[in-house]
């Protein structure tokens, strides 16, 4: 999450490095649509937690830091979890930059490391948003064959 906007005094959007926090919430496995509500209800909770208070806390130094950084992993070692990372690079002005050789044509990263990974950015044209998955050859698979999923992407 881009705690920018989130500072008191919140950070102006072109302010550079790393200032983002993850975003932590649990999901049970959902058969029907309304589950999926579920999901969101608890991401958007989630992320309200993320306020001015927080970020200060953060902002503590390495002790602030290292405290947030320890909730998170207690929270993923309460049990066997399965954590699907998502990034979300919109509304970042990546295809504003510009250093002398003009703005660029197509933005990406040179590598995704770890499973279970997706990476949200805004096309080019601001006309729709790429998803960079990263994840194991079999789930990737299983994905590739989901009718409800490739009803919503383009390939």
């Amino acid at each position: 999450m881009n705690l920018r906007g989130r500072m008191v005094p919140p950070q102006p959007c072109f302010t550079f490095g790393n200032a983002s926090r993850p975003t932590i919430t649990q999901c049970v496995k959902f058969e029907s649509d309304t589950a999926c509500h579920v999901l969101v209800k608890h991401l958007r909770d989630a992320i309200r937690r993320v306020d001015g208070d927080y970020v200060r806390k953060l902002q503590c130094g390495e002790e602030g830091f290292m405290n947030s950084i320890e909730e998170t992993m207690k929270q993923f070692s309460k049990e066997e979890v399965l954590a699907m990372n998502f990034n979300s690079w919109c509304r970042f002005p990546f295809y504003e930059a510009d250093f002398g050789w003009g703005k660029p044509i197509w933005v990406s990263t040179t590598k995704t490391p770890g499973k279970n990974l997706v990476i949200l950015i805004d096309s080019k044209f601001g006309d729709g948003i790429e998803a960079w998955l990263n994840m194991v050859e079999e789930d990737m698979v299983e994905l590739e064959k989901d009718e409800e999923f490739l009803s919503f992407v383009s390939i």
